[in-house]
């Protein structure tokens, strides 16, 4: 159901969409948390902040009401912010295949993610990298930021914006 919607295949009233993609991310939120708990590492594309930056970007829900759902799932180590130009990113193979990829999507996206990143100073470990450089110097700065996670010292588990 989500893939069609992406795909622009169906239609689906806009706080119904975000709903299933936050019930997306809870169904796998304690298998998340069992392999963190063992000690794996967990990576994941398009995770809470994606969620909700894109539905308020995309079809104008507030932020606060697009952060609620999401509030408790396991907060994620680091967010990595892969900056890059909608000029540039247009340029890529691929480009434009899903409903989002429109150019003033993408714009209001970039500016509402900086905005997030800003109010989760200092409780989300933000970083972000410059997209728009060749692939295997972005690849290397992707690399060094996530190893130095990776590699770290491993705190408690926490949820996302509880006790933040």
């Amino acid at each position: 159901m989500i893939d069609s919607y992406l795909r622009s295949g169906s239609d689906l009233e806009d706080h119904a969409i975000h709903l299933l993609f936050s019930a997306n991310r809870w169904e796998l939120a304690n298998k998340i948390q069992t392999l963190l708990s063992a000690g794996h590492t967990v990576l994941l594309d398009r995770y809470i902040h994606s969620g909700m930056v894109f539905t308020t970007a995309a079809k104008s829900l507030p932020l606060p009401w697009c952060r609620s759902p999401e509030i408790g799932l396991p907060q994620p180590d680091l967010v990595l912010f892969l900056d890059i130009s909608e000029e540039a990113a247009a340029l890529r193979g691929g480009y434009g295949e899903e409903r989002y990829e429109k150019r003033e999507i993408q714009d209001r996206v970039r500016r509402v993610f900086g905005e997030v990143r800003k109010e989760e100073e200092g409780f989300v470990n933000w970083k972000v990298v410059d997209a728009g450089k060749g692939v295997e110097q972005v690849a290397g700065e992707v690399w060094k930021v996530v190893s130095e996670v990776v590699e770290g010292e491993k705190g408690e588990l926490k949820k996302y914006m509880v006790g933040s």
